[in-house]
């Protein structure tokens, strides 16, 4: 756990191997080699007081090194920083995707994401208890629902059996998009963008399965502008 955790802070924070060991060794007096941090992530266990240096460089407790669980992380505010106990309470631990959802854009999703809290009453109440993703948005197509930079949250559709009209992360011919989608009696889809000048799209039954895979019902939004 603490490698991968390093890993993952270390590059949240911006810092190569090479200048996180080069921090330490400003921070503690040491001569780590430069590529030290390097063996710290392949499974070298560094000293209790290396450990409370790297989290001071990193600006994170010395448990997130160790275990970053929604409980300890609650745990840790409520015990320090018991002002933001109610705050937290509120929060929602989420996998934000690296990618995008294109909306009047190219869209690609990687399989790499990080975590990201939020707070849980930007989403729908239903939904607050599922495995809920987010993904940047790219393109004007769906505003003013939402714009370049913002957020959507949504639950794969494996978790929403019953799929009624609403805005949704699709795959398509133009790569992962946000859309709304109209679900018509006889099995056709209309695909649409909240922006009008973007023109709408009906896909006929026979033609859904080679046209377009839904990935997910939409059921919040971070707006970042």
């Amino acid at each position: 756990m603490f490698d991968t955790n390093l890993k993952k802070y270390r590059e949240r924070a911006g810092f190569t191997f090479e200048s996180l060991s080069e921090r330490v060794n400003q921070l503690l007096g040491t001569k780590f080699n430069k590529s030290t941090a390097r063996t710290w992530e392949n499974g070298a266990n560094p000293k209790i007081k290396v450990i409370s240096a790297i989290a001071e460089i990193l600006n994170i407790p010395e448990q997130y090194l160790f275990n970053d669980s929604e409980d300890v992380i609650n745990k840790i505010v409520s015990n320090k920083m018991p002002d933001l106990k109610n705050i937290v309470e509120h929060t929602k631990k989420i996998s934000l995707l690296d990618g995008y959802a294109g909306a009047g854009s190219l869209g690609i999703v990687n399989q790499t994401s990080s975590v990201v809290f939020i707070d849980k009453y930007i989403i729908k109440k239903k939904f607050r208890d599922s495995n809920i993703k987010g993904l940047t948005v790219i393109g004007d197509s769906m505003k003013p629902y939402v714009d370049t930079g913002d957020i959507v949250l949504f639950v794969p559709t494996n978790d929403y059996d019953q799929l009624t009209d609403g805005k949704y992360i699709i795959s398509t011919m133009a790569g992962t998009q946000l859309k709304n989608l109209s679900f018509r009696s006889n099995g056709d889809i209309l695909i649409s963008s909240c922006n009008k000048a973007y023109p709408d799209e009906l896909i006929k039954f026979e033609e859904t399965q080679e046209s377009i895979e839904i990935n997910g019902i939409v059921v919040g939004r971070i707006l970042m502008n």
